[in-house]
C-alpha cells in the first residue's frame, strides 16, 4: 500500500531545498563530469549535489521511485535528492533501505529509480545510481543530459501549488523476493554463510537463501553504515574471518560454501568448501557453461578485463562479446544480443532471463543452482577451470590527463607490443601467450593495468612494460 509519508525525513528535506534554493539558482557550477562507470560516488558527497541531481531529473519525469544503502550519510543524501524531485513536481516514492537489485526491480512501476549508494566504497563514501523502468543503468548519454542540465542551470520550478509529494511503498522487498523465487530451480538442501558486510542485503539475502530450503549462518547481518563487521569491498582482505568461518565448519565435513556482498547487494562472491575465496574469473566461465548448457544460449556477454579462460573454457561454439568495463555497457549487449547471461569478472552479474539489474543476491542463490545441475561441490568445478597468471596495478592519474595518456599508450603500445589494440574500453593487446589491458579509471584518479600470462615469467614482463609505458605517457605530459 502507497501511503502519505509524515516523517522526519520530508522536514530535512524542506530544510534542505531552502537552504539550496538560493545557490543552486544562482550559482554556475562546473560539474559537467559527475557520473563514473557506475553512477555517481564521491568521498564525502555533498548534499548539493544530490539536490541539483533530483532536480535535473525531475524536469523530465513524474513519478521516481527512491531507495538507499545502510551508509550513513543515506538519509542525508536521499533528503537532498528528494528535495530537488518535489522542487521539479516529481512525485517521489520512498521504498526504504532496500538493496540496488530490489530498487531497479521496483523501477517496472515507475518512470525512474534512483539509488543513493556507493557500492563496495568505504562508509566515508556515498553515491548516486539512476535506473530506467526496464532495470537497466542509465547509459552515459543519460547521464550526459543530467550532467548539462546541472551545469547549464536549466530548471523550472513547480510553483507551490504543483510541488511534488513523497509517498511510502512498504511492499517492493515482498514483491522482489516473490519474483527471485519464481525464476529459481532448487530441490537439494545446502549450507551457505551468507556475509552481508552490514550492507543493504541484510534486509533480504539470507532470507531467500532460507526461502530455497537452505541451511543458513548469517554474519554482518544488521545494518549498519559504519561497516564494522568488515568494509563492503568482498575482497580477500576483507573477507579473511569469513574465510575462516567456512574452513571451521567444513572441519566436520559440513560443506559449506560462502557468498558474500559488498555494500548495495548487486555483487556476489562465492567462497568454497575449502575456504577459498573463488577466483572471479572461474566463477564467471563456470556460471557462463552452466547456462550455455541449461538453456541452449550460444552468447555470453562480460567485459574486456575478463580471462581468456573463459573462452577456452567454453569452446568455439559459444560466443563471447566483450564489452566496456561497467554493468552499463553490459545490460547494453544483452540487450544487442539477445543474451540471457552477462557478467563482469568482479562478481558483478546480470541475469536477462529474470531481470536487468545487476544482482548479486540472485547471482549467489544461482550458484547453488548451479552445483545442483552439475551435482558437484564448488571446489571441484573452480579447479576444472584453467588456471593463468594475473596481475593488476594502478597508477594515479589526474582526470584531466586520462585522455591523452591514452592516446599516447595506444600509439606507443602498438610498437612495444606489436600488435593492434581492441579499444572496447582502454587498450588491449592481445598476445600469443597472454594480454595486457591499461584503461583509465572511470571511478578513481587512476590508470588500470590488468595482465595475464600463461605462467609468472609472461605475467611480470607484460606488467612491467605496461607501467613503463603509462609512466613514459605521464611523463610526456609533464
Amino acid at each position: 500500500m502507497i501511503y502519505e509519508i509524515k516523517s522526519r525525513l520530508l522536514n530535512i528535506a524542506k530544510v534542505i531545498f531552502f537552504l539550496s534554493y538560493n545557490k543552486t539558482l544562482t550559482t554556475q557550477v562546473d560539474i559537467m563530469r559527475l557520473f563514473g562507470t557506475s553512477g555517481i560516488r564521491m568521498k564525502n558527497l555533498d548534499p548539493q549535489i544530490a539536490y541539483k541531481v533530483g532536480f535535473a531529473v525531475s524536469q523530465k519525469v513524474e513519478d521516481v521511485v527512491v531507495a538507499r544503502d545502510s551508509r550513513t550519510t543515506g538519509d542525508l543524501i536521499k533528503s537532498a535528492l528528494t528535495a530537488g524531485l518535489l522542487s521539479g513536481g516529481a512525485t517521489v516514492i520512498d521504498i526504504g533501505i532496500v538493496p540496488t537489485p530490489t530498487l531497479g526491480f521496483s523501477t517496472r512501476n515507475f518512470e525512474v529509480g534512483v539509488m543513493i549508494t556507493a557500492s563496495h566504497n568505504p562508509p566515508e563514501y556515498n553515491g548516486i545510481k539512476l535506473f530506467n523502468r526496464d532495470g537497466t543503468p542509465y547509459s552515459p548519454e543519460e547521464e550526459r543530459e543530467i550532467e548539462e542540465t546541472i551545469s547549464k542551470n536549466n530548471f523550472k520550478r513547480a510553483d507551490w501549488s504543483s510541488v511534488g509529494e513523497v509517498l511510502r511503498y512498504e511492499n517492493a522487498l515482498r514483491e522482489y523476493r516473490e519474483h527471485i523465487l519464481k525464476h529459481l530451480s532448487i530441490s537439494r538442501s545446502f549450507n551457505v554463510v551468507v556475509d552481508c558486510a552490514n550492507g543493504a542485503s541484510s534486509v533480504i539475502s539470507p532470507h531467500l537463501f532460507t526461502d530455497v530450503g537452505s541451511h543458513v549462518i548469517s554474519l554482518n547481518a544488521h545494518l549498519d553504515g559504519r561497516f564494522v563487521g568488515r568494509m563492503p569491498e568482498p575482497n580477500k582482505e576483507n573477507l579473511q574471518e569469513t574465510m575462516k568461518v567456512v574452513r571451521g565448519l567444513n572441519e566436520r565435513e559440513s560443506n559449506y560454501i560462502g557468498i558474500a556482498h559488498d555494500g548495495d547487494g548487486d555483487r556476489m562472491v562465492a567462497i568454497d568448501e575449502r575456504g577459498r575465496m573463488a577466483d572471479f574469473d572461474k566463477l564467471l566461465a563456470i556460471f557462463s557453461k552452466y547456462i550455455v548448457e541449461k538453456t541452449g544460449s550460444k552468447v555470453v556477454i562480460t567485459t574486456v578485463d575478463a580471462s581468456m579462460s573463459l573462452d577456452e573454457y567454453l569452446g568455439d561454439k559459444v560466443k563471447v562479446v566483450r564489452t566496456k568495463v561497467g554493468d552499463v555497457a553490459v545490460s547494453q549487449a544483452l540487450s544487442k544480443y539477445n543474451a540471457l547471461f552477462g557478467g563482469e569478472p568482479s562478481g558483478t552479474w546480470i541475469h536477462g532471463d529474470v531481470h536487468l539489474t545487476p544482482d548479486g543476491i540472485l547471482s549467489g542463490l544461482r550458484v547453488l543452482e548451479m552445483m545442483e545441475y552439475f551435482d558437484e561441490k564448488l571446489c571441484i568445478l573452480l579447479d576444472e577451470v584453467p588456471s593463468y597468471v594475473n596481475l593488476r596495478e594502478k597508477i594515479p592519474c589526474e582526470e584531466c590527463k586520462k585522455s591523452s595518456v591514452m592516446k599516447y599508450v595506444i600509439e606507443y603500445g602498438e610498437r612495444i607490443f606489436q600488435r593492434t589494440p581492441e579499444t572496447v574500453d582502454g587498450a588491449r593487446f592481445n598476445l600469443e601467450n597472454g594480454w595486457i589491458l591499461i584503461r583509465p579509471s572511470g571511478t578513481e584518479p587512476y590508470i588500470r593495468i590488468r595482465v595475464e600470462g600463461k605462467d609468472n615469467t609472461i605475467a611480470k614482463d607484460l606488467l612491467e612494460r605496461g607501467i613503463k609505458l603509462v609512466r613514459k605517457a605521464l611523463k610526456n605530459e609533464l
